[in-house]
């Protein structure tokens, strides 16, 4: 086995481990030196008779003082003088130097310095000193360091944003000495939740209306230490809101909503529409009009219905919506109104699960923690034997001399020693490595004892593959944090906000070749790659089992992201085809098509010059269905989106592109440019193929939303009539890639059409490739 590494410092000689005691890397200007014995001292001091360098033994505990700091002295020759003192990666060279302690004869100088240590618990330091010519000295010692200074209370405390049912706590940060973890919120005494040192909001929903409730927060550091006194505040939810105008209903969705009213046929002729004060459309009454079946309504009368789609919307997000019923002279002669949010699309992982183990994992890392396992995962994965349980979750390894000697790294490379750590990541790995592929399955365990007896119950069931990332701090200190790909990724997304460093880890069997980050590992595992002319060529189908298939990239790295979103892709479906026995099977046509389309569509995405390339890393996949990910029938949707890709090779020039298209918040792109939503009914591009359409929603693709819309990529949108009832259930899709797989403003993604995937009524998915494999962001949800 190899492990490879993305990303950050200097390589030092491993110790050999010891049968019993941890073993621990000394700083690099100790390097070969024996660690210290239980009394804190070196065995091997290197100590010159001319130079008398002197670093006392601490007695008991070291605690950092206000600043986060510890002092350290000692004594040396005064013609000497001192090179450096080394903590882990913190080296300092800023030394007070001064008479001779007290008792001590005028041979000697005393010095003195002052740093924060890179982590708690124990530290190695090793000091060094010389006299010319050529004299030096060495020694080294071991510190337990601790941190018993609490932050400080936490002061500005509001709850604002007060609805019938809930409501936002928003606070000023506290301050630590040594830095914060997180904090702890608490509602009318419930269990505690956790968010990271950056998160200070945190909303409370599922509230009954008019109800009294008191919420606290403490601040957390990285020591554990909680503040001393909880900031509380008490606030009541609002009375349930009254009944919307009566003469509009809206049934609201995440991507959406429908609004129905009753039709006048004594006066109304057309209808105009407005979102936000936005013309929307003006159509005729009976281009909506529905009978009690929900069939189209001739003639339409004051019985019939009108079904309006409101369509493309983002998720979580407030709306204005009016009509005006229009008379045959053409002025308006009644009209009603009424607002509304849309629903709020659940993220792929809760909040509260990327707040805990963000927040844990720097806290592990401040503790000397050598590994940290997610909640989720803490059944699935076997702690080595001689671990030692810092907190639950957080551990140090009997010996873990082999990560330490490459954490952080300086560059993407590769390493063959073993410790424990480094069995624990081929433990928890494929059987032939490579990248990380998430599941559809459940997790083994939903419930599990954590290493200090604690029940474990896992707020998010995410599947077995497990996922390693390198978790750093602003001291260089790391740890390994062990999570589903889908939560790493996570993670690894607010990573940034809280002053942390991710570096992605991939587990390779033998000698084969793995890529991480952008491929930047590659050249330097093998300087000759063989050519690889895309997917294509690569000796794998549909067939392939990527569970133990081992050879990820035959040297050629730059295409190792397109083979993990290749890989994704045949896992998720046959696994959903499994498991919610759909009537699909791979093709040796369609896996071809496929492999090509990957390679189109990423060289679109990429902006390349040529007609192929492979994937970028972070690019987020889209693949529709014949059913939305909730298992919603929008069959005519989904084959619309292949017709409109012509399902041939090469794609016609001009709408290749459509592969790769941008997000658009809102449709502002095609605003921006003075298109209205409902485009298609306008002068400028009638006649087309939704004209004269009736109980019928005009589909699009590309997608409104998107920087493709209507016309903005050259070619006009493909368009085709669809079912009233597809509206909703394609919106929902929509919103919820966007959300669920994160995908940003002008960001472009993916769309990967599979017509028989389709065919067989099929649900959506969404995935998302990173530095080391793929997550699947938006994962299909029967009811």
């Amino acid at each position: 086995m190899s492990i490879a590494v993305s990303v950050a410092l200097v390589n030092l000689p491993a110790v050999e481990a010891q049968a019993a005691d941890p073993v621990r890397l000394p700083p690099a200007a100790c390097a070969g030196m024996a660690a210290p014995g239980d009394d804190g001292n070196s065995v091997d001091d290197e100590n010159h008779a001319a130079i008398r360098l002197d670093l006392p033994a601490p007695d008991g505990e070291v605690a950092v003082d206000e600043q986060g700091k510890i002092d350290l002295k000692g004594i040396l020759h005064k013609q000497a003088s001192m090179v450096d003192l080394a903590m882990g990666r913190t080296v300092t060279t800023d030394f007070t130097i001064g008479p001779p302690p007290e008792g001590v004869s005028g041979w000697a100088s005393s010095w003195k310095t002052r740093l924060r240590p890179p982590q708690l618990g124990e530290n190695l330091v090793c000091t060094r000193a010389e006299r010319e010519p050529k004299r030096f000295a060495r020694v080294l010692r071991s510190f337990d360091i601790v941190d018993k200074i609490a932050p400080s209370n936490v002061t500005g405390l509001s709850v604002g944003d007060i609805t019938h049912n809930s409501a936002t706590a928003s606070w000023s940060a506290a301050t630590d000495n040594y830095g914060l973890a997180g904090y702890d919120i608490s509602v009318d005494g419930g269990p505690a939740v956790r968010t990271n040192s950056a998160n200070r909001s945190y909303t409370m929903t599922g509230l009954p209306p008019e109800t009294e409730h008191t919420m606290s927060v403490v601040a957390v550091d990285l020591a554990g230490n909680k503040s001393p006194t909880p900031a509380t505040k008490t606030f009541r939810t609002a009375a349930t809101p009254p009944d919307p105008d009566p003469e509009l209903k809206l049934d609201v969705e995440d991507g959406g909503a429908t609004a129905t009213w009753q039709p006048d046929p004594n006066g109304d002729v057309t209808y105009r529409t407005y979102l936000d004060g936005e013309r929307l459309a003006e159509f005729p009454m009976k281009q909506y009009c529905l009978d009690d079946a929900g069939k189209p309504a001739d003639p339409c009368t004051a019985q019939s219905t009108i079904t309006y789609p409101i369509e493309s919307l983002e998720s979580a997000t407030a709306y204005s919506f009016r009509v005006e019923a229009v008379k045959e002279d053409g002025t308006k002669w009644r009209d009603f109104s009424g607002d509304f949010t849309t629903k709020t699309v659940a993220p792929a992982v809760p909040d509260a699960v990327t707040q805990q183990v963000t927040s844990e994992s720097s806290q592990c890392v401040a503790q000397g923690g050598d590994f940290y396992v997610a909640k989720s995962v803490r059944a699935d994965v076997t702690v080595p034997g001689g671990s030692t349980e810092v907190f639950p979750g957080c551990y140090t390894a009997a010996d873990a001399s082999c990560v330490d000697e490459h954490m952080p790294p300086d560059e993407d490379e590769k390493f063959d020693c073993t410790d424990d750590v480094t069995k624990l990541l081929r433990d928890v790995s494929s059987p032939g490595g490579g990248p990380a592929l998430s599941s559809l399955s459940s997790s083994s365990g939903a419930d599990s004892t954590s290493g200090s007896g604690d029940k474990v119950t896992p707020l998010f069931n995410p599947g077995n593959p497990i996922q390693p990332v390198v978790w750093c701090l602003e001291s260089r200190a790391c740890t390994i944090l062990l999570a589903p790909p889908v939560e790493a990724a996570a993670g690894a997304a607010v990573s940034s906000v809280l002053a942390a460093v991710i570096y992605w880890v991939v587990v390779i069997a033998g000698a084969i070749i793995v890529g991480v980050l952008l491929g930047a590992l590659w050249s330097i595992i093998d300087a000759s790659p063989i050519a690889i002319g895309g997917l294509l060529e690569y000796p794998i189908d549909h067939t392939t089992d990527f569970d133990t298939y081992e050879d990820w990239g035959l040297e050629e790295g730059q295409w190792y992201q397109s083979l993990a979103a290749y890989a994704q892709l045949i896992r998720t479906t046959k696994e959903a085809s499994d498991e919610f026995d759909l009537p699909f099977a791979w093709t040796t046509a369609e896996d071809s098509y496929i492999r090509r389309t990957i390679d189109e569509a990423c060289a679109k995405q990429k902006n390349a010059s040529s007609s192929i390339a492979p994937c970028d890393d972070d690019v987020a996949f889209y693949v529709p269905g014949g059913k939305n990910y909730r298992f919603r029938d929008m069959q005519q949707t989904g084959d619309h989106i292949v017709e409109a890709m012509d399902y041939q090779h090469p794609q016609a020039p001009q709408r290749v592109q459509w592969l790769a298209p941008g997000r658009s918040q809102g449709g502002q792109a095609a605003r921006n440019a003075g298109f209205s939503r409902g485009w298609f009914d306008t002068a400028q591009f009638q006649p087309n193929a939704c004209t004269g359409r009736v109980a019928k929603v005009c589909d699009e693709f590309p997608f409104w939303t998107t920087t493709q819309a209507v016309n903005l990529s050259g070619p006009t949108a493909s368009m085709k009539p669809v079912p009233l009832a597809e509206a909703g259930p394609q919106g929902s899709d929509i919103s919820g890639f966007y959300r669920k797989c994160k995908v940003k403003d002008a960001e472009k993604f993916v769309v990967l059409p599979i017509k028989s995937w389709v065919q067989a009524g099929a649900p959506s998915f969404g995935f998302r490739v990173n530095g080391s494999g793929a997550n699947l962001c938006m994962k299909p949800e029967r009811p």
